[in-house]
């Protein structure tokens, strides 16, 4: 717990240039397949907002991703500062403009405290979230507000005695029901944390109490609802394995009637992850994704894929090159162009994290190592958030300009020619037999056959099909393909073949 006084308290990149031909697209190669420890090419990092640590400004966002409302601004929470630096909720123009829209209290008016997770705008248009603490109890609250921050507590956590669940670091989705879903990491009728469900009004059903068992312990993590109805979720610790450590955690899915299924025990092979803080997302293949703190080959964490029946697949293991990322505590976010987006809270080039992009197959790609420059920010703990402009906008807990309050930073790629332009990235991190790995993306139209070829000069009298890269009868969306490229090679040319 904390104070209860608030007031104290690419690797390698390569990108395509494409020019349109009816159904044809040629895609040059135009940077070689070597190594950029610092990132893409025609990519743009910048600082969008420095926290001040001024009386009235947040400080330190921890586990909390922005979110972007019905207005168009962008809507979150601070886990420190405010007048009582028991932490704010903000809200941010896409010019970089913030305002603080209100500053909790904490224990000595029963106001909340210590919000550590984001916002979910409700489909009455109010915002709801959740606090660590603060309450009646000091366990942590619900609260209700407006989008002109008039905030009102809808639930307070009750005393252990009540089986009501205890100290929520997650914050709420709505599920297809319209119901509010989430969880605490403690409280229960064990004791060991909850799922709880939510009416508008404060009204909370425990829909699961963690045992310590196979289910798992500790959910910091949120929800995500699946295409098949499920919640699906992490736990930090628990399960069987590691049971002398506290359990190396759990994945599991659970519906509103309460029925539980747990997928994976983490820890059940010496290259598996341990310890999952972030949540699952559902990419576009139907599969989900997540990544872990600890555990994998080099003990520093993984990206994985897990079927909806539990067979997880490691994509990636963390702390294998000099500079790669350590430690991710925040799941994953998957973009418009089909990658899978993330963070880790340290390492890299400069020990202060990385913003990663990776595909649903694999192949990593670092697209920016913090602390890279004067007033960068550090230690990201949350993934980043695609914008209606299609940027990337996220949160690191520390670092910027002031003496390390944090900061908002913002991702922008080049805006594309035409919808189908082409995406080609590569890099050689993510391949065990250090030979490049080069995706390539397109944005497919429903009823199209794509076919994707290669040629190692142009002009090219031959073009090679790209093995696995071919769609008939497309549904839309993005279409990814990977091609392993022997590292002898240094450039390579590709194109769709695109048929109606």
């Amino acid at each position: 717990m904390k104070d209860f006084d608030c007031r104290y308290r690419v690797d390698k990149a390569v990108f395509a240039g494409a020019a349109k031909l009816i159904h044809l697209f040629v895609a040059a190669v135009f940077c070689l397949l070597v190594g950029l420890p610092g990132g893409a090419c025609a990519q743009t990092f910048t600082s969008f907002y420095r926290f001040t640590g001024a009386p009235s400004d947040g400080s330190q966002p921890l586990w909390m991703h922005l979110i972007q409302a019905t207005d168009g601004d962008f809507y979150g929470t601070t886990e420190y500062g405010g007048i009582s630096n028991c932490g704010t909720v903000f809200k941010i123009t896409s010019a970089g403009v913030l305002t603080n829209l209100y500053q909790f209290k904490g224990y000595t008016v029963n106001d909340g405290a210590f919000p550590e997770a984001g916002l979910v705008q409700g489909s009455d248009g109010n915002f709801y979230g959740t606090t660590y603490e603060g309450g009646t109890n000091a366990y942590g609250t619900v609260f209700k507000m407006t989008p002109a921050g008039v905030l009102t507590n809808i639930h307070i956590f009750q005393p252990p005695a009540t089986h009501d669940g205890r100290w929520p670091f997650s914050p709420l989705i709505q599920g297809t029901n319209g119901y509010l879903y989430g969880t605490t990491s403690a409280g229960g009728t064990p004791g060991y944390g909850t799922v709880f469900q939510m009416d508008y009004s404060g009204n909370v059903t425990i829909i699961h109490s963690f045992t310590n068992g196979t289910d798992g312990s500790s959910p910091y993590a949120g929800l995500f609802q699946g295409s098949d109805g499920y919640f699906y979720g992490t736990t930090q610790s628990g399960g069987t394995n590691g049971v002398e450590y506290g359990g190396y955690g759990t994945i599991y899915k659970v519906n509103a009637a309460g029925n539980f299924i747990p997928l994976h025990e983490f820890g059940d092979t010496p290259s598996d992850g341990q310890n999952p803080i972030g949540g699952i997302v559902q990419g576009y293949t139907g599969d989900y994704f997540g990544a872990t703190f600890n555990g994998g080959s080099n003990t520093y964490g993984v990206v994985f894929r897990i079927t909806s029946g539990g067979v997880l697949t490691n994509l990636y293991h963390f702390g294998g090159p000099a500079h790669d990322g350590l430690d991710p505590r925040a799941g994953l976010l998957q973009g418009s162009d089909g990658y899978l987006y993330g963070t880790t809270y340290e390492g890299g080039t400069n020990g202060s994290g990385t913003l990663f992009k990776i595909g649903p197959t694999g192949g990593l790609i670092y697209l920016h190592s913090f602390g890279a420059f004067a007033g960068d920010g550090d230690y990201p703990a949350a993934s980043p958030v695609e914008g209606y402009d299609g940027n990337y906008y996220g949160v690191t807990y520390q670092g910027g300009t002031n003496t390390g309050f944090g900061m908002i930073y913002k991702l922008s790629y080049p805006v594309p020619e035409n919808p189908n332009e082409p995406n080609i990235t590569g890099n050689t991190n993510g391949n065990p037999n250090g030979t490049n790995t080069v995706v390539v993306g397109v944005s497919s139209v429903a009823g199209e056959t794509y076919q994707l070829t290669f040629a190692d000069s142009l002009p090219a009298t031959v073009w090679s099909n790209v093995p696995g890269g071919f769609v008939s009868n497309a549904i839309g969306g993005p279409v990814l393909f990977s091609n392993f490229v022997s590292s002898a090679v240094s450039r390579r040319f590709y194109r769709f073949q695109i048929t109606p």
